[in-house]
């Protein structure tokens, strides 16, 4: 097994190439069996994409193994036990390939953590699957890896395509990534700043608490209250627990040279309940919780705030620990094994997928009894009977039978036959080629 490193973070200072890849320009050719990314034009502009719009429904059979395994996952945290990630990596691999991007992702992340068996090329093989199935989140992880050594040759401005090529798929992860990158690294010029920005922005709009965060930050420190209050929820609802405490202080102070200032009211029970919010956010933070209820919760004034009994909805589901639906033992096995997978573990299974590719050869084969002229190319591999003519005096010489094995593609030849004549005992026999038809008998 080769040791994975975790998702490294970006580390060295930028230069003029490097900019040039985050913001789109391509003359970098991309590796030996590197998904091609000379299509990202060069440009400075970004359009804000949702990955959302780019994902495919997901099987329903697939999708209750992957929400099985995520459960799994929520009871293996203080105590880990190999055996449970074996159990998750199976319900992870059979889900992944019927196409569930969800459970591609959190086993690559298995793999990346070192906690279950494998090796690269598997993990590899995964997150190529993502990209030829157009899942943005692909070409992230491939940033990664590829910037971190991991299964390439580290190429860092290889890398920043990638990234980019994920930011403009769609991808939040990327899209703040790349955008932290051109706002923290490129102080004082603006222009490649606002593109981080809009990146940021883009990604808070899609969920992505951190970046929901840092765009309220920006506007606070702007003097644009109202917008920085709508990041701040926006952040909370994802999950951001600081989100929340910037919230909790704005609804404490009336002084606008006050840090915490957000242009709000005074409203103790407002702050109260962000800070309850703040702290039960930030004791969950490693399970991703989120707040979509937030507005039931703690609705903008001047509405009144309803009976709150402390909780929301994610954390009431959460302490209810009610284990997803599986499918039984027997189905599982029968979604392994339509995949050519071993239902034991998940893993590709060599001998049932050299089955299933006979299997498929066989289905497109031609059908036995076909036939061709001599002359023609061979149609199918196999084993080919000749027929000859009505005229041939082959069919006047009993037992005589022509049978070859021809290759697909092969030209079918004409057959030669012997005709007799006096004394040919002593002088020979001539021989005539003759065209015949030829029919499949069997494949090999």
């Amino acid at each position: 097994m080769h040791p994975l490193r975790p998702l490294p973070s970006f580390g060295p200072a930028l230069g003029a190439l490097a900019l040039a890849l985050l913001l789109g320009a391509c003359h970098a050719q991309p590796q030996h069996a590197m998904p091609d990314v000379s299509a990202v034009q060069a440009k400075l502009a970004f359009s804000c994409a949702y990955e959302q719009d780019r994902l495919p429904p997901l099987n329903p059979e697939a999708d209750l193994l992957f929400k099985y395994a995520r459960w799994l996952w929520r009871g293996n945290i203080v105590a880990p036990k190999p055996a449970v990630y074996a159990d998750m990596a199976r319900y992870y691999r059979i889900a992944a390939a019927y196409g569930h991007y969800k459970a591609n992702f959190n086993l690559q992340n298995l793999y990346s953590q070192g906690v279950i068996d494998g090796d690269i090329e598997e993990m590899l093989d995964l997150n190529d699957s993502l990209i030829k199935a157009g899942i943005p989140v692909g070409y992230y992880l491939l940033g990664h890896y590829v910037e971190g050594g991991v299964g390439y040759d580290a190429n860092p401005d290889l890398a920043l395509k990638y990234f980019r090529k994920a930011a403009d798929l769609g991808n939040k992860e990327a899209q703040y990534y790349v955008g932290d990158i051109l706002e923290m690294k490129f102080i004082g010029q603006l222009p490649i700043q606002l593109i981080g920005s809009a990146m940021k922005r883009c990604a808070a709009e899609q969920g992505h608490g951190k970046s929901a965060q840092e765009m309220g930050i920006n506007y606070q420190g702007k003097g644009k209250f109202s917008e920085a209050v709508k990041y701040f929820e926006m952040g909370a609802r994802a999950g951001d627990y600081l989100s929340a405490g910037m919230l909790s202080d704005g609804f404490k102070t009336k002084d606008p040279n006050d840090s915490d200032y957000l242009a709000l009211p005074i409203d103790q029970e407002r702050s109260d309940r962000y800070q309850s919010l703040m702290r039960q956010l930030m004791n969950y933070e490693i399970f991703n919780p989120v707040l979509p209820d937030l507005a039931a919760i703690i609705p903008p004034p001047p509405a009144p705030l309803p009976p709150w009994d402390g909780k929301f909805q994610w954390l009431r589901d959460f302490e209810a620990n009610i284990p997803p639906p599986l499918p039984t033992e027997q189905r599982i096995r029968e979604l392994a094994e339509a995949k050519a997978l071993d239902p034991a573990t998940g893993r590709p299974d060599p001998k049932r997928q050299q089955a299933q590719k006979a299997q498929a050869a066989q289905a497109k084969a031609l059908p036995l009894g076909s036939t061709c002229q001599t002359g023609e190319p061979c149609p199918q591999s196999g084993i080919w009977h000749a027929q000859f003519p009505p005229h041939s005096i082959s069919n006047r010489q009993p037992g005589y039978d022509v049978q070859r094995f021809f290759a697909q593609g092969s030209l079918m030849p004409p057959v030669p036959v012997h005709y007799p004549r006096l004394l040919g005992r002593w002088l020979g026999y001539p021989a005539q080629l003759e065209p015949v038809r030829w029919i499949l008998m069997e494949y090999a």
